[in-house]
């Protein structure tokens, strides 16, 4: 979400001036007030004039950002975040083609009901590889499905990754791909989206 805002906080009967940071899953103060909320513990969300009102922690907190930020913020955190298989764009009408193994638990689920072992029926592909060598080969697999079809590449992220998000996409680009979108997919794996040229 990456929403924050300068403003004045009350918590309880205590009031303070605060950096309100919204972020996937958590709501952040920093300044006069240090707290950490989960947006799943957040009840009682409503706006009352100018403030964001909500329940935490055993705490009543009140935002003072702006009947329009206000809103804003609640219908943000009152929508919940896309499934995985959203971000992927995969449904039983936009099935996924899978290039090699996937034993990754969020994957499988995401893909439950969505995949298809038929190149002609898929919608996209997916290929989770850690190595330069599965790379190459989840690129040459891809080249025999129809021009239309993206490529995600799920891949290890972190600094010590076994292939780095630098090297997926030096050797996407040599490989005439270009990226189009990011998404995380579990702690240890990210997915970028890759179509043809």
């Amino acid at each position: 979400m990456g929403r924050e805002a300068q403003c004045r906080c009350r918590i309880g009967d205590q009031g303070a001036e605060a950096k309100a940071l919204l972020e996937a899953d958590e709501l952040l103060l920093r300044g006069g007030f240090k707290r950490r909320y989960a947006l799943a513990e957040l009840s009682g969300l409503r706006v009352e004039g100018e403030r964001l009102c909500f329940e935490a922690a055993g705490e009543r907190v009140a935002l003072e950002l702006g009947a329009k930020p206000a809103a804003s913020w609640l219908k943000k955190i009152a929508t919940p975040p896309p499934t995985l298989a959203e971000k992927l764009g995969l449904s039983a009408a936009h099935p996924g083609l899978v290039i090699g193994d996937i034993d990754e638990p969020a994957l499988l689920e995401a893909l439950q009901g969505a995949r298809t072992e038929l190149p002609a029926q898929a919608h996209i592909a997916l290929a989770v590889v850690s190595s330069e060598a599965q790379l190459q080969a989840a690129i040459a697999a891809h080249a025999g499905l129809p021009d239309a079809r993206h490529l995600w590449i799920i891949h290890p992220k972190g600094p010590k990754a076994s292939l780095t998000d630098a090297t997926v996409r030096r050797l996407m680009a040599a490989a005439s791909y270009v990226d189009s979108k990011t998404s995380a997919v579990s702690a240890a794996l990210t997915a970028t989206r890759y179509g043809r040229r």
